[in-house]
């Protein structure tokens, strides 16, 4: 395996693994229960890293069990300002919107 090969391999693990955790069913109908009882109708999932993750499966688990409860979703757009300094630089990625 060549070193290239296996950078991707390791970011392709730590990828998987930040998508575990953040799109967690439980974790994320226990967010939209909180933003409920404040009287919102909707809910974001802030990532933490720019990356994006709506093809990893945990993103279609979470989007499978989304559509057995019957919440409308839509992956928006997230830019982030890298530089401030700089602001041509940008890193673009989707962010995971629930409504109900």
């Amino acid at each position: 395996m060549k070193r290239s090969e296996g950078n991707v391999l390791m970011a392709t693990i730590m990828r998987t693994k930040y998508a575990a955790t953040l799109f967690k069913p439980a974790t994320i109908a226990t967010a939209i229960d909180d933003a409920a009882l404040q009287g919102l109708r909707r809910y974001r999932i802030v990532q933490e890293f720019p990356f994006d993750l709506s093809d990893t499966e945990e993103a279609k688990a979470l989007e499978k069990w989304l559509d057995s409860e019957q919440f409308e979703y839509v992956w928006r757009p997230t830019r982030l300002e890298q530089d401030a300094y700089r602001p041509s630089i940008v890193a673009e990625y989707p962010e995971l919107e629930i409504s109900w």
